[in-house]
């Protein structure tokens, strides 16, 4: 049998993974202190759908406004407003030549296929501004302002009346003090124009100078204000009045939503932006509000959301009102933020923050260290040949980092990080596991005892690699999910075919030896190519495939596998009840049944059962480090995420051996039992 060639690794490269994780450390403290402080949220609702909403109920404006405020709603967002709007609030009256027919006009006639815009009495302001658009948009030549019997009306001419009642006209100067002399912050939602030129900005902010309380800008549509050649001027409008930028989460909740303009702004604004999370109409209908209001806390927990736009259901839920059915649901979302220490109002933003580059520099030291310290154990190398290879790497990523931006370095280094550090601690447990088998079964609660301690010093191994990931990715390009992690898949597939070969160069399983050297390896090859396959061993293939695609699909920033329905409500249990949800991938498979792999080779069993057992103990420890590479969760929540999954899985591993033990004994006795009747 042939025993592995074991070099020593380099004393420089362990206190260059030292020196790297205090690096590290440092970093993520920083990072965890700026994330504690964005603790305030904005809770937004559409003004004008409440104001809708309101009118089928026998409340007043007021008490719907005061049951709003006591539910954690913050804010109002204001659309621009059409004449369609307009006309259903009340604010003027939309009429066709033929609702004028009878009006007395002084110095012209009514002109068939006109629409005309009258003034109500009480709501003249309203006029005036709604006067004010029309001129802008279509200028004075399209607008005729008559002398009626009824008061002044505006005559459109040159579209069709439905062209004209859903036209976007502008944000409302009277909707949004409205909404601050209520006691509630303004979420502003303007559309771009056609054409758009400075003038039209000008005219946008003008409308807003003096308004109290304008706590952000979501732009409504698929462009930026002033996009494609004059979002300068929009910046520098909302700079002047100190209105945030904020981007619209997209629907895979990856990013944001396309928005022309958008990036641009958030680039020259350094990244320091809010994000706003939101629920589509289409999707409200499916859900319940108790979903609903689940969806809202976990965004705002886990992915930065400090804007909530909570939609308002079109049909109210067990027998109450439309606008109550919502107040339940914003309070439910409200409730369970608050248990968590966040606060409501003005949203915090993300300051523009990046790491000291000398400290991401020693943590990228670190993660090259990290490569060459694993990778070692895979490829025998001289001590001389590590270093000479660890300061080539470091040499040219150094130099590569001073002369680019450093985002596509950092992100190479923290997916080697994601790779070696759960590798590096599967194979030093195998290490371990060969020092400590001997000839003799150890006793089955000493097994026990080593499962558990074996696991956790695993997974603290691991989470060198989740700190230097934390640290290298920790700036607010990446919080906000303008730059992301690539490589989530790697994270999980290159992790299990490394352990498949660490494992096979140091067990002999493959027909009683151990693929160690070049010749072994193109031996095994060979035989491996040639062999004869039973029909079974297909089924198997196609069997362990399925599991890897569900493994593979439900890994990563989106889920291309269904999530059943046992499993979702396991998931809402778990995040009501911990600090974060830890991952079943970890605590139910991974973590248990590496547990049972520590057990299964002290206990002396076969060691294809320990084989399959030790690549299933890899998804868990890959998935501990694989969660920080998810940036725009708060690195705390991913520490406590993977702690619990760590605790867990203990719990379980430890009921999964003794489940095990029971079920040999009953097996053991019954055959006791066979034997004594022949």
């Amino acid at each position: 049998m042939h025993t592995v060639k074991k070099t020593k690794h380099s004393l420089v490269l362990i206190l260059c993974i030292i020196v790297g994780l205090i690096s590290a450390l440092y970093l993520v403290v920083e990072r965890n202190t700026i994330e504690k402080a964005q603790n305030h949220i904005e809770n937004i609702i559409d003004y004008d759908a409440v104001l809708r909403a309101n009118a089928f109920e026998k409340r007043s404006q007021k008490e719907a406004f005061d049951a709003l405020k006591e539910a954690g709603v913050t804010a109002f967002a204001i659309y621009d407003r059409t004449l369609e709007k307009a006309n259903d609030a009340g604010e003027i009256k939309l009429l066709s030549s033929q609702d004028m027919s009878n009006v007395r006009i002084n110095g012209s006639s009514i002109k068939p296929g006109a629409t005309y815009v009258a003034l109500i009495t009480g709501k003249e302001g309203y006029y005036k501004e709604i006067r004010e658009d029309l001129y802008h948009r279509i200028s004075k030549e399209k607008v005729k302002e008559l002398n009626t019997s009824i008061g002044p009306v505006l005559e459109l001419q040159g579209a069709t009346a439905d062209s004209y009642a859903k036209m976007n006209l502008g944000v409302s100067r009277i909707q949004a003090m409205e909404v601050a002399n209520r006691g509630f912050n303004v979420i502003i939602r303007p559309t771009n124009y056609r054409n758009v030129t400075p003038e039209d900005i000008k005219y946008v902010f003008n409308r807003l100078e003096g308004v109290p309380h304008v706590t952000g800008i979501i732009f409504a549509g698929k462009e930026a204000l002033g996009a494609p050649n004059h979002i300068d001027e929009t910046l520098e409008a909302m700079n002047t009045l100190h209105i945030p930028l904020v981007g619209i989460e997209a629907v895979n909740q990856l990013q944001y939503e396309p928005q022309l303009g958008f990036l641009e702004m958030a680039e020259k604004k350094n990244y320091s932006v809010g994000r706003v999370y939101t629920i589509a109409k289409e999707e409200l209908k499916k859900i319940t509000p108790e979903e609903a209001a689940q969806r809202f806390y976990i965004s705002d927990i886990e992915r930065n959301i400090r804007y909530n736009l909570f939609p308002i259901y079109e049909v109210g839920q067990n027998n109450e009102t439309v606008l109550q059915t919502t107040i339940n649901y914003i309070q439910s979302a409200n409730d369970k933020l608050s248990a968590k220490g966040y606060k409501f109002g003005a949203a915090d933003i993300y300051p523009a923050y990046t790491q000291n580059p000398l400290l991401v520099v020693l943590t990228m030291i670190g993660s090259i260290a990290l490569f060459v310290y694993v990778g070692q154990m895979f490829i025998s190398m001289s001590q001389h040949k590590q270093l000479v290879l660890f300061f080539a790497l470091s040499l040219l990523s150094i130099v590569a980092f001073i002369v680019t931006s450093g985002t596509l370095l950092v992100q190479i280094w923290a997916l080697s990080a994601a790779v070696m550090a759960p590798v590096g601690a599967m194979v030093m447990l195998m290490e371990e596991w060969r020092r400590s088998g001997g000839t003799r079964p150890v006793g089955p609660w000493k097994s026990t005892i080593f499962a558990v301690f074996y696991l956790i010093v695993a997974a603290l191994f691991a989470a060198i690699g989740g700190m230097y990931i934390s640290a290298l990715l920790g700036n607010t390009k990446f919080f906000m999910e303008f730059a992301i992690f690539r490589g989530v898949k790697l994270t999980f597939v290159l992790p299990i075919i490394l352990v498949m070969i660490a494992y096979l160069q140091r067990f002999p399983l493959w027909k009683g030896r151990m693929i160690n050297t070049r010749a072994e390896a193109k031996k095994f090859i060979r035989e491996f190519l040639t062999m004869d396959v039973k029909i079974y061993v297909f089924f198997v293939a196609a069997a362990l495939g399925a599991v890897g695609w569900v493994f593979v699909g439900r890994s990563g920033h989106t889920a291309g596998v269904p999530v059943p329905t046992f499993e979702l409500v396991l998931r809402r249990f778990l995040e009501n009840t911990l600090y974060a949800r830890p991952r079943e991938k970890e605590f139910i498979i991974g973590h248990p049944l590496l547990m049972l792999a520590t057990f299964a080779f002290l206990r002396k069993w076969p060691m294809v059962i320990h084989f399959v057992l030790t690549l299933a103990g890899v998804i868990g420890i890959a998935s501990m480090v694989e969660t920080f590479c998810h940036i725009r969760t708060p690195v705390f929540m991913s520490i406590m995420r993977g702690y619990d999954g760590l605790l867990l899985g203990c719990a379980l591993g430890v009921a999964l051996i003794l489940a095990v033990r029971l079920v040999i004994y009953i097996s053991q006795w019954a055959m006791r039992r066979e034997d004594c009747h022949e």
